[in-house]
């Protein structure tokens, strides 16, 4: 596993390795749209790719993700609110988001009520069993994601694994599909926040940050923008 000190080495570190170790297919979905026969989705992917990143700064992040969405989105995802479907955030990034809203005006699911009342269990049990390694904030859904497959989108997040060692506190972002161009920058952010704001709630130092991707991948739409 590479690991890195910082984001900005990171990610490029890691788009030279998909640029030159990448394999080459036409997907035949994206998210849940039929692209089988668009060379625009021809993919350049990475399998069970995995990185570290040993120091967190989200203000160097600032200027390599959409700033305002992040933000907005992060507040829609930490809200007390019990059901924001499909909330606001999705309007500053409505090119992308658009096409995914279902004929009932919402999401298939949103981070927000997937994560819902997670959070706020893991920091209580940071406290109360510090040592643990069973604190994992599912993302996925066995229950209703299997049965969505090609019809519904479904996460591209797993979840986050959540360990205390000392007075640090430990990430690992399981992802199984990760569009590099689109989203990846985002996804990480996001991630890190995360990490930042429940080391903060429990009153713990912020550790590392593990990330597994099943899938790493750009379209060939984006590959020039990427490299």
């Amino acid at each position: 596993m590479r690991i890195f000190t910082n984001f900005p080495d990171a990610r490029g570190e890691i788009a030279r390795d998909l640029k030159e170790m990448g394999i080459r297919y036409q997907a035949e979905t994206m998210q849940d749209k039929d692209v089988h026969d668009n060379p625009d989705f021809q993919v350049l992917e990475l399998l069970n790719y995995q990185y570290q990143l040993s120091n967190i700064n989200l203000m160097e992040m600032l200027p390599m993700i959409d700033s305002q969405w992040c933000e907005a989105e992060f507040t829609e995802r930490m809200s007390p609110e019990w059901f924001l479907n499909p909330g606001n955030a999705w309007k500053l990034r409505e090119e992308i988001w658009t096409p995914f809203l279902e004929e009932s005006g919402e999401f298939s699911y949103t981070y927000h009520h997937r994560m819902h009342s997670q959070v706020a269990l893991i920091i209580d049990e940071l406290g109360s069993h510090p040592h643990s390694r069973q604190l994992f904030l599912g993302i996925w859904d066995l229950k209703e994601d299997p049965m969505r497959r090609g019809e519904r989108r479904v996460p591209c997040s797993l979840g986050y694994w959540f360990v205390r060692r000392g007075l640090d506190l430990h990430v690992s972002y399981l992802q199984r599909s990760a569009d590099f161009s689109e989203h990846f920058n985002n996804d990480v952010y996001l991630a890190c926040k995360l990490l930042e704001h429940i080391a903060r709630e429990a009153d713990l130092n912020v550790g590392t940050f593990t990330h597994w991707l099943g899938s790493l991948h750009v379209f060939e739409k984006d590959v020039e923008g990427v490299f």
